[in-house]
């Protein structure tokens, strides 16, 4: 598992080479939105797992929730700026592919079941029509896969849909989560199994939430 330490040098060194790039060419290829901050400065404008993010570059880059300026895990700016870096403009190849397909996906491909497919399953795999009510609190919409299924947009060019098979008494519920084939143009193996963790641990606690909050 990665230290701060680490986290904070990929954070400095996507920095680094943001500052070089042009940005107008950066939002054209990513479908953000290049944007000036009160003070005149040039910013970009970007949804993150559907909230409004700002990337600042004065007077240093940073990355904040736009409209309260809150601080983003560090984690979360590292794919974000990682996104903007990699995005080359690649159109939606409509061709779902799963994780293990993405290069270098089978050598992460334990990493990402243990902390992706598995509490999917384990959270959802009950009650699957659940995946729905809490996936539409994050812009997700119904897919037709499996027992349930959403897609949601968690980066404006990085659609993916999540999957569950409720199971019976001779199978366990499965999860899977599908991304289009044109994700490899965009975010890297690692961030890819990073974001989806991020996105089904966002469904878990939604659901924890709704729970709470529904009467006994």
């Amino acid at each position: 598992m990665a230290r701060i330490d680490d986290y904070r040098e990929a954070f400095r060194l996507a920095c680094q080479e943001l500052a070089a790039v042009n940005l107008h060419r950066i939002c054209s290829l990513s479908g953000t939105v290049c944007i000036e901050d009160k003070n005149g400065n040039p910013a970009i404008s970007i949804p993150f797992i559907n909230q409004e993010h700002l990337i600042y570059f004065a007077p240093r880059i940073d990355v904040t929730l736009q409209g309260n300026g809150e601080q983003v895990p560090i984690q979360e700016k590292i794919i974000i700026l990682h996104y903007l870096l990699k995005a080359r403009g690649e159109p939606l190849r409509r061709n779902p592919i799963t994780f293990r397909q993405v290069e270098e996906g089978p050598f992460y491909y334990s990493a990402f079941t243990k902390r992706a497919l598995d509490p999917l399953a384990q959270t959802f795999g009950g009650e699957p029509e659940e995946l729905l009510e809490c996936g539409s609190r994050l812009g997700a919409v119904p897919d037709e896969l499996g027992d349930a299924s959403i897609t949601l947009k968690p980066l404006p060019r990085v659609p993916a849909t999540f999957v569950i098979w409720g199971g019976d008494e001779e199978l366990p519920p499965q999860a899977n989560i599908l991304f289009d084939e044109s994700i490899v143009s965009y975010l890297p193996t690692e961030d890819i199994a990073v974001l989806s963790s991020m996105i089904v641990y966002r469904l878990i606690r939604i659901k924890q939430s709704l729970r709470s909050t529904k009467p006994s």
